[in-house]
């Protein structure tokens, strides 16, 4: 009786999801763990199913508790650990993406979160342990507990291998030399060109910048604002100030940015590969 209520109710789900109904899918899904208790899943598919239909969920409602169903996550079978080719990339698998979304942030959640989603991320790492999310998520969660020497030398191994804005960015925000500091930032801006993804890159980079070279900073700090208002994003207050500081100096010209980046590159990829 539970599993025909079970998957009659998957399917008024999946009714719901295309109808835009969140609400009543957020209670169906409720509802099929409830039932999930009294069931038999040898082969786990109502297990992998909940999974699946959470995902769904919280990709539409903001601050949806996705830790809720980690017990549910721990019970994938190894076969929900394999990632798959398809057009020449590679898929992540149901339990890579359920440990992306469960850590994404990590770094900024409350003590309680984190003790909850710590075994199913610890079984992550035994599952996928060079995944590149999931050291980055490893470096995040020593970053939190102020392991820093450890979250940096991850970094680097991260780096020796990848080559992500985002990485280069995140490295530097944990090394102390100002220089270093500006090294890795272009390296990250260089290496996004979506504008905007380098709105915040390119405000630190100014704050670096306003006083050993203000007309690189000023460059930077246009471009950010430019960005934001393509965006019609608000500008935040400490933004706005640092562009109304730099707001007399006649800003470098684009080839003349870019090719300082590509001078900063040695400095960076001598970090990185430093032990």
């Amino acid at each position: 009786m539970e599993t025909t209520a079970f998957w009659n109710d998957s399917k008024l789900f999946e009714q719901a999801m295309r109808a835009g109904r969140t609400d009543d899918a957020r209670r169906l899904l409720y509802r099929m763990t409830q039932a999930y208790g009294q069931m038999t899943d040898n082969d786990l598919t109502a297990n992998k199913t909940i999974i699946h239909h959470a995902l769904a969920l919280d990709k539409v409602i903001a601050g949806f508790n996705l830790a809720y169903f980690v017990p549910h996550a721990m019970r994938l079978a190894d076969s929900d650990w394999s990632g798959m080719r398809h057009d020449g990339r590679v898929v992540p698998s149901l339990g890579q993406r359920i440990t992306n979304r469960l850590m994404a942030g990590i770094g900024d959640r409350s003590d309680t979160y984190i003790k909850a989603v710590m075994p199913f991320f610890r079984k992550a790492l035994q599952m996928n342990p060079s995944n590149k999310d999931n050291l980055r998520h490893l470096a995040q969660l020593y970053t939190r507990v102020k392991l820093k020497a450890q979250a940096i030398a991850l970094y680097k191994r991260l780096l020796q291998r990848y080559d992500d804005s985002y990485l280069y960015a995140e490295l530097a925000g944990l090394v102390d030399e100002p220089r270093i500091k500006v090294a890795l930032l272009c390296q990250a801006i260089a290496r996004q060109p979506r504008e905007a993804y380098n709105m915040g890159n390119r405000y630190r980079l100014a704050l670096l910048l306003q006083h050993p070279e203000p007309k690189r900073a000023a460059f930077e700090i246009r471009k950010s604002m430019a960005a934001r208002q393509k965006a019609q994003q608000p500008i935040p207050a400490d933004v706005d100030r640092i562009s109304r500081i730099l707001a007399d100096y006649e800003p470098v010209s684009e080839a003349d940015e870019q090719a300082y980046y590509q001078r900063m590159q040695p400095l960076a990829q001598a970090v990185i590969r430093q032990e």
